[in-house]
């Protein structure tokens, strides 16, 4: 259980501090939602250009102009088809599309807020690259017994892991490997908005924590029109575990983690990457333990970074940049 001096200190978190009247200028939020959106989307064209270039390119189809890049774009988007290299490339176009939007639409927001983009990713001096890599090797180990638990209960054992069913050779499923890499600065890019600018901007509307989380976690959820009960709630609840996270410990490197450690498990060992969500599945008493396991799971690595003397220091945490203290300093007797 979180003690509710911890709970109440995260309206204080570093994260959001120097958020205020700037933040409330109705016609400079007005003209970042508009100017963002805008180039964010002009950058995202671009990317998506680029990368139905380079597959047409790699079909051979670079002759046939804009109807080679037609084919190549349907290819793409095409859940019927599957293939290794569809696969691979589906993964390169959700960072060079959504990834770019986002990262724009921050970089904008950042320049009209006369402000360094690094205040949207730590209150620190500089940006906490061993507390990065504690979000990936901790939140890994959270999610490994879900990830088990619902091969075996929900039979998904005899199903094939997408990393072995993307293909029958082992340089295909090494390329399939080394792309799902790519999430990372595709989480790192979600991050940046939702909990970076996101959670700072709201803040300065939204000084309760529960109210503050569970706003940016909705809308985390919202924009990734995935309407399905079961998804919902499972996405809905992952945001405000990463809200969670930064408002802890300062700064979204540890959430950036966890963020690409739960995209990367799951185009392995649940689901491939596709543009069309697929199948819904329905909300069980076996999915909501899964949920409920998964944000305790946060929870508590987040707890324990923050707590621990010794792991604040490998993760590189200074104590006046966890919001609520530290927690524990020395052994209980």
């Amino acid at each position: 259980m979180i003690a509710t001096g911890v709970w109440a200190g995260l309206a204080e978190s570093v994260f959001v501090g120097g958020v205020g009247e700037r933040e409330r200028d109705p016609a400079r939020l007005t003209m970042t939602l508009i100017g963002g959106v805008a180039l964010g989307a002009i950058a995202a064209t671009c990317g998506m250009i680029l990368v139905m270039v380079a597959y047409a390119l790699f079909l051979g189809e670079g002759a046939r102009g804009l109807e080679g890049l037609g084919d190549a774009g349907k290819a793409l988007s095409d859940a019927r088809l599957n293939s290794p290299v569809l696969t691979v490339m589906r993964l390169i176009t959700a960072t060079a599309v959504d990834g770019v939007f986002l990262v724009v639409f921050v970089a904008f927001a950042a320049a009209l807020a006369r402000q360094p983009l690094h205040v949207y990713v730590t209150a620190a001096a500089q940006i906490r690259w061993r507390l990065l890599a504690a979000g990936l090797l901790l939140s890994a180990a959270a999610m490994a017994p879900v990830v088990v638990a619902d091969r075996l209960l929900a039979g998904g054992g005899a199903t094939a892991l997408p990393v072995l069913a993307v293909s029958s050779g082992a340089g295909e499923r090494l390329a399939y490997v080394a792309s799902s890499l790519l999430l990372l600065p595709a989480a790192a890019a979600e991050e940046l908005f939702f909990r970076g600018w996101l959670l700072r901007q709201a803040s300065a509307f939204l000084r309760r924590p529960a109210i503050l989380i569970a706003a940016t976690a909705l809308t985390f959820s919202t924009l990734h029109f995935d309407f399905n009960p079961d998804a919902f709630l499972t996405r809905a609840l992952m945001g405000a575990g990463f809200a969670y996270m930064t408002l802890r410990l300062g700064g979204i490197e540890f959430s950036t983690g966890a963020h690409a450690v739960n995209n990367i498990v799951i185009v392995l060992f649940v689901q491939p990457l596709a543009f069309d969500a697929g199948a819904a599945s329905d909300m069980s008493a076996l999915s909501l333990a899964e949920d409920a396991a998964l944000i305790g799971g946060y929870v508590l690595i987040t707890e324990l970074v923050a707590r621990l003397p010794a792991l604040r220091r490998l993760a590189g945490v200074r104590l006046d940049e966890v919001s609520g203290g530290g927690g524990v300093t020395a052994p209980v007797s």
